[in-house]
């Protein structure tokens, strides 16, 4: 797979300096496209996004006003995707003394690259008026705009900066995503169960009330699944319970088998499993599984995977496989060794074995 700093390469330098030329006669591009193509390839993703929003801030009219009123212009004429992550950066990295033009631009540019990070900053240093925006484009027509509502105050955003007001009080985002949750989008519909399953992770009890209250209003199902995973996977009775699995489970697993039993990196392992209802009345239970990866300093690191829902009749029995490829991944490298799998049923390990890796 390519890398993603890749998409951020001389062509959207380019198109940028063309773009801003056309917009702002002052604009020298061919100075900017040297200054900025001469250090890229040394540099990661976000390293060359904040490259190219300081030179054009270097670049453009000293005024920052004036400057993003050529940004905005820029964003307008059709920039969108990777070329248009440096035009927000610019206001994240250079706006925050000027909040009241700073916000506006967003509604646009959002449009063409999310700001879920340039607006960061604007919640650390004017929170009120920053949430008070936000509240306004709830209601936005632009599913883009109403999806920064929420993906913009999540606690732990990926790859964000902490925010110590989200963390604190998570009612701040929790308040502004409570408008969104019967959202015609698919996407601002999964930005607000992700703000939520980040929420969960300080604040489990407050998601599980908000979720169960959520569900009596006839909030989409699958939002409110994807909002607890986290909790699901480690067995969270009350998660359980809302979305409605047995959280007490009367079952007998008759086997339990990971094959094979020794394999090197980039062959695949496959997991077997079969249960038995022991119960008097009809069962649902959340089934995954668990792997404790060797860590290089010899301890292990814990990872749940979501397997499948299994609904099990009075003494009817289930037979389960899974596939899993043992490779390195950007997210994960694997050691050598002994990796214990364990059969997870209702939040409860009910069975273990192990693969060893040879590298």
């Amino acid at each position: 797979m390519e890398p993603l700093k890749n998409h951020v390469a001389r062509p959207v330098v380019e198109m940028l300096a063309e773009r801003f030329e056309r917009e702002a006669p002052d604009f020298v591009a061919e100075q900017f496209v040297s200054r900025v193509v001469d250090e890229l390839p040394a540099l990661e993703l976000k390293d060359r996004i904040n490259l190219i929003a300081t030179e054009l801030r270097w670049h453009l009219d000293k005024d920052y006003v004036a400057a993003l009123g050529h940004v905005v212009a820029v964003a307008k004429s059709g920039v969108e995707g990777f070329a248009a992550w440096p035009l927000c950066s610019f206001v994240e990295l250079f706006g925050v003394d000027h909040p009241n033009e700073s916000l506006a631009a967003m509604e646009h540019l959002t449009q063409r690259m999310s700001c879920e990070f340039a607006i960061r900053p604007f919640l650390d240093q004017h929170l009120a008026q920053t949430v008070s925006q936000l509240e306004s484009w709830t209601g936005h027509p632009d599913a883009k705009v109403r999806r920064l509502v929420s993906e913009g105050t999540r606690p732990r955003l990926p790859w964000g900066p902490r925010v110590a007001a989200l963390l604190e009080d998570p009612t701040i985002g929790l308040e502004l995503i409570e408008r969104l949750r019967h959202d015609e989008s698919e996407d601002v519909r999964r930005s607000v169960a992700n703000h939520l399953n980040d929420i969960a992770k300080d604040h489990p009890e407050l998601v599980l009330e908000t979720t169960a209250r959520w569900a009596v209003d006839g909030v989409d199902g699958s939002l409110i699944s994807h909002a607890l995973r986290t909790l699901v996977k480690k067995g969270d009775s009350g998660a359980l319970q809302v979305l409605g699995f047995t959280t007490d489970p009367a079952i007998v697993v008759n086997a339990f088998n990971v094959e094979p039993s020794t394999l090197k990196l980039g062959e695949s392992v496959e997991l077997v499993a079969e249960v038995a209802s022991e119960g008097t009345g009809r069962q649902r239970l959340a089934v995954d599984f668990v792997i404790h990866h060797p860590s290089r300093s010899g301890g292990t690191s814990t990872k749940v995977f979501k397997w499948k829902t299994l609904e099990l009749e009075p003494g009817e029995s289930a037979k389960m496989a899974k596939r899993r490829l043992i490779q390195n991944q950007s997210t994960r490298t694997y050691h050598g060794g002994r990796h214990t799998v364990e059969l997870q049923i209702a939040g409860q390990i009910v069975a273990a074995s192990y693969f060893t890796v040879v590298v």
